[in-house]
């Protein structure tokens, strides 16, 4: 789901103060006669993971609380259904790979503390009613929080909107590899290959865009957006760390500006 059979979650993402072991290690062990539990993950399952298997029974792992004892080497949990976040393990136990840092760095350059992230989900989850929800989230904050703003969204179109109706936000990047994609087509993260081709991105680019997006939620301090996203109430709980501890994910955090510009150059500078 990450690499499209071409990278995985540590092309990405580093582990730290916990072990780990790459896919790679675990296909040469299930290669090697390793039980896997449950059975329905297959050799080829696990070295080319389709994501719609989640949602069959024979792939749902017994794992509970309490826990029965599993029968096999290698125990495969796919996540779907009860998760459980630890605000501690966020900051503490990820950094983003060197490999992806700087790029991911480079998409955020513009970003000034403190300001308000506008979650616009669009393309699988866009509706009638996305900008009014948004806009009745955005309405009831306090007027500090609605000098500087930022938008992330997967349709351009829906940018442009907030932005004409809200003149004082701006977007991440504009050039963001998700806005190339046309509107009115299925969830952005699951285009195929071939698709993500014909639109000149690579499904790398698009991955490194959605973390950065995530990391600008993170980093915010007020927010506007769908409550119902998991990609929004995530960022939102890791935004309990402060710009100290979501800036550790990246050894690097946004400069600060002051909110009223007659002071903004002094703290700028």
């Amino acid at each position: 789901m990450w690499g499209q059979d071409k990278e995985d979650f540590s092309d990405y993402f580093e582990i730290v103060g916990i072990p780990v072991v790459s896919l790679a290690t675990v296909l040469s062990r299930v290669a090697a006669g390793a039980i896997v539990n449950p059975p329905a993950y297959t050799y080829d399952l696990l070295r080319e993971p389709p994501s719609q298997v989640i949602h069959f029974p024979e792939f749902l792992s017994k794992i509970d609380n309490p826990c029965p004892k599993q029968e096999g080497n290698i125990i495969v949990h796919n996540s779907k259904g009860l998760r459980m976040w630890h605000l501690s393990n966020l900051i503490q136990n990820i950094r983003v790979a060197d490999s992806a840092r700087k790029q991911i760095i480079q998409h955020l350059s513009g970003l000034q503390l403190p300001y308000t992230s506008i979650h616009l989900r669009g393309t699988d989850r866009k509706t009638d009613t996305t900008i009014s929800h948004v806009t009745s989230c955005y309405a009831i904050l306090p007027p500090h929080a609605k000098v500087r703003s930022y938008v992330i969204t997967d349709m351009r179109m829906l940018a442009e909107e907030w932005i004409q109706k809200n003149p004082e936000a701006r977007y991440v990047n504009e050039n963001a590899p998700v806005l190339k994609i046309p509107p009115g087509i299925q969830g952005t993260h699951m285009l195929a290959a071939e698709v993500l081709e014909f639109y000149g991105i690579t499904k790398r680019e698009l991955n490194l865009n959605t973390i950065a997006d995530f990391l600008v939620i993170a980093f915010a301090s007020w927010g506007a957006g769908h409550g119902e996203s998991t990609f929004t109430k995530l960022a939102s709980f890791m935004r309990q760390g402060g710009s100290i501890g979501v800036g550790k994910w990246l050894d690097w955090s946004p400069d600060r500006a002051s909110l009223n510009p007659q002071f903004s150059t002094l703290l700028t500078l």
